[in-house]
C-alpha cells in the first residue's frame, strides 16, 4: 500500500513536467527504481535471514459471560392518597409475581415459573421501578414520564383508575414504550387506535351488562317487578364512562332512569347526593364509585335510615376495607367481579397462590390484585416470547399472546388480545356478602349460596 503511494505521487510529478524536459522524466524513474530495489532487498533479507522462531499456541483465559441485566418494568399505581389501599394490594402482587418469576416454582402452572428469570434471555431477572400515580391523571402521566426517560424501562404496567391509565400511556405511545394494562374498564382506552397499548381485562361494557341481566333474572325468578334504577357514579373517566353504559343497558333492558347523581371523585361528604337519591327512591341503585366512595355511600344510606330493594357496585368492596370499615352494615350488598373467591378456590393453584400470599403478606388475594398479578405474567410471557427487549418486538408479541386458562390465577378460557389490543373474553358473576363473606349467587348455575332477597332494612 505505502509503495503504491509512493509510485502514485511520482506519476503526478511527472504529468505536471514539461513534456520537452526528457532529462527530468529520466530522473523521476531513476529515483523510482532506485526505492523499489530497496524495497525489494528489505523482503528478501527478511525471507532469507536467521529464522525468528515460532512462539507455541497459547490458550486463551477463559473469559467470564457478561452479567445478565436487569429487566427493568415500570409500574405506576396510587401507592399514596386516597386509593392507596389498591397500589398496596397491587404491590403485593406484583412482588410475588417477581418472585415467581425470577426463580424456580416448578409446581406451579403459571407461565415462566419453571425456570429461573427469562429463558430466552439468558435468564434475565425482571426488576420492578415503582412510580407513584397518587390517583391524579396529572402525576400518573408524570410518573410514566419519568419512568421511561429517566429509568429507561422496557415496558410499563398500571394504573388501575382509568383516568390515570389515559394520561399515563400518552407518553408511552410518544416514546414508542409498550403499556399494559391490567385494570381499567374504560371502554375509550381501546378505541383510541394506539399501538403501544394493551388491555389484559374486560371493558365497563362488560359488567353494565352483565348487572342489567341479573336484575331482569331477579324479575323472573322472584317476579319481583322491578322497573325503577337509580346510579350513583364519581367523575372521573371510569365512573362516567360506567354511569354512561349502566343507563344505556338500563334502557336496553326495560329499566327505568328516574336518577343519576354523579358525584366528585374522593369527596368527604355524600350527604346531599344521598338524600337526591333517597328522594328518587328507585328499586334498585348501581354504586359506579372506588373504594372510599362505596364506604362513604353505604355509612350515609344508614344514617338516612334508607334502603332500596338491591344495591350492586363493583369488585372494589370485595377489599377488605369495605367490611373492616362497615362490619354487619356491609352484608347484603352486591358487587360486579372477575375474581370470585368461592369458585377460583376450587382451582388447585389459586388455592396455593392464595397460601403464598397468606404466608407472605398475611393477606389473600382480591379482585384488583389478581388482575395485576396476571397482567405482570402476560407482560413476562411477550417478552420471554421476544427473545429481546427491543420495544417493537415486545409489541409485536403480544399480538400472539395465548395463555390457557390453567396457567392463570383468574378463572378466565385464555388471554388474548383483538385488533384493538383488547381482550377477547373474560366473565363478570355477581356475588353478595352475606355473614361477612363473599359468595357467587349468579349466575344460577354457578351459585354457592341463595341471594337474600330483597336487602334487610338497617334494622
Amino acid at each position: 500500500m505505502y509503495s503504491y503511494y509512493i509510485r502514485g505521487k511520482l506519476k503526478k510529478n511527472v504529468i505536471q513536467v514539461n513534456d520537452g524536459d526528457v532529462k527530468m522524466k529520466k530522473e523521476w524513474k531513476r529515483i523510482s527504481f532506485f526505492l523499489m530495489t530497496i524495497m525489494l532487498a528489505s523482503t528478501l533479507s527478511g525471507c532469507i535471514g536467521e529464522k525468528e522462531e515460532t512462539p507455541a499456541p497459547t490458550t486463551p483465559a477463559p473469559t467470564t459471560p457478561a452479567p445478565v441485566e436487569d429487566i427493568k418494568i415500570g409500574c405506576i399505581w396510587p401507592l399514596t392518597g386516597d386509593l392507596a389501599a389498591y397500589g398496596a394490594a397491587n404491590k403485593r402482587a406484583l412482588e410475588l409475581a417477581v418472585e415467581i418469576i425470577n426463580n424456580k416454582y416448578p409446581d406451579l402452572n403459571l407461565p415462566l415459573a419453571a425456570s429461573e428469570g427469562l429463558p430466552n434471555l439468558g435468564g434475565a431477572k425482571i426488576k420492578l421501578i415503582w412510580g407513584d400515580s397518587r390517583g391524579t391523571p396529572e402525576e400518573g402521566r408524570s410518573a410514566a414520564e419519568y419512568l421511561i426517560i429517566n429509568e429507561e424501562v422496557v415496558a410499563l404496567l398500571g394504573c388501575y383508575q382509568s383516568a390515570v391509565t389515559e394520561t399515563a400511556s400518552l407518553p408511552a405511545e410518544t416514546y414508542g414504550v409498550p403499556f399494559l394494562n391490567p385494570d381499567s374498564s374504560s371502554p375509550t382506552l381501546t378505541e383510541r387506535g394506539y399501538k403501544w397499548f394493551w388491555r389484559c381485562t374486560p371493558k365497563a361494557i362488560d359488567w353494565t351488562r352483565n348487572a342489567l341481566e341479573f336484575y331482569t333474572d331477579i324479575n323472573e325468578k322472584f317476579d319481583a317487578n322491578l322497573h325503577t334504577y337509580g346510579i350513583f357514579n364519581e367523575d372521573t373517566l371510569w365512573g362516567v364512562e360506567s354511569g354512561d353504559w349502566l343507563e344505556y343497558w338500563a334502557d336496553e333492558f326495560g329499566f327505568e332512569v328516574i336518577e343519576r347523581v354523579q358525584y366528585p371523585h374522593e369527596t368527604p361528604d355524600l350527604s346531599a347526593e344521598v338524600l337526591r337519591m333517597k328522594q328518587a327512591n328507585p328499586d334498585l341503585v348501581h354504586i359506579a364509585g372506588y373504594i372510599s366512595d362505596s364506604i362513604l355511600y353505604v355509612k350515609t344510606m344508614k344514617e338516612n335510615n334508607w334502603l332500596p330493594k338491591m344495591v350492586m357496585s363493583g369488585e372494589m368492596i370485595q377489599m377488605s376495607d369495605f367490611l373492616d370499615a362497615l362490619g354487619d352494615d356491609g352484608n347484603y350488598f352486591c358487587l360486579t367481579i372477575l375474581f370470585p373467591q368461592d369458585l377460583v378456590t376450587t382451582k388447585a393453584l389459586t388455592v396455593k397462590l392464595n397460601e403464598m400470599m397468606d404466608e407472605r403478606y398475611g393477606k389473600t388475594f382480591d379482585d384488583p390484585s389478581a388482575r395485576a398479578f396476571t397482567g405482570l405474567f402476560v407482560l413476562a410471557d411477550a417478552i420471554n416470547r421476544a427473545g429481546s427487549t427491543d420495544p417493537a418486538k415486545i409489541n409485536a408479541a403480544f399480538a400472539e399472546t395465548n395463555i390457557p386458562g390453567e396457567k392463570m390465577i383468574l378463572p378466565w378460557a385464555a388471554i388474548q388480545f383483538d385488533e384493538k389490543h383488547q381482550l377477547k373474553a373474560g366473565g363478570y358473576v355477581i356475588q353478595q356478602i352475606q355473614d361477612g363473606e363473599y359468595y357467587t349467587v349468579w349466575p344460577w348455575e354457578l351459585a354457592t349460596r341463595d341471594i337474600i332477597w330483597p336487602m334487610p332494612s338497617w334494622d
